[in-house]
């Protein structure tokens, strides 16, 4: 997932938030698609899917923002999963200090 998270995420991510007037968003890229393109769900509606896998609608039923405290970065955090051509799926809870110099990323 390292791999695919740069700035272009950050940036689509910022703007769904902004376009959706809320910060409790899923960025999701499905790999599967002839061209990949970064979306943009409501979190609970992805917590709520039967077709997602158990362990993913748990991860998803906290807002990225509740996990301020163990990321210690408020400024952007959003969940991004990515699905991958065969059909393995990885999410995470993504911050924009990922991005900076010494982030995690």
């Amino acid at each position: 997932m390292r791999d695919i998270l740069d700035e272009r995420v950050f940036n689509f991510a910022q703007a769904a938030q902004r376009h959706f007037k809320t910060n409790d968003l899923v960025v999701v890229l499905d790999l599967r698609d002839e061209v990949p393109e970064l979306q943009a769900l409501p979190r609970q509606g992805l917590a709520d899917a039967q077709d997602l896998a158990l362990d993913i609608r748990l991860k998803f039923s906290r807002p990225a923002a509740d996990l301020r405290d163990v990321l210690g970065a408020p400024e952007q955090s959003f969940w991004f999963l990515v699905v991958f051509e065969d059909e393995e799926s990885e999410c995470a809870v993504i911050n924009a200090s990922m991005l900076v110099p010494g982030g995690d990323a």
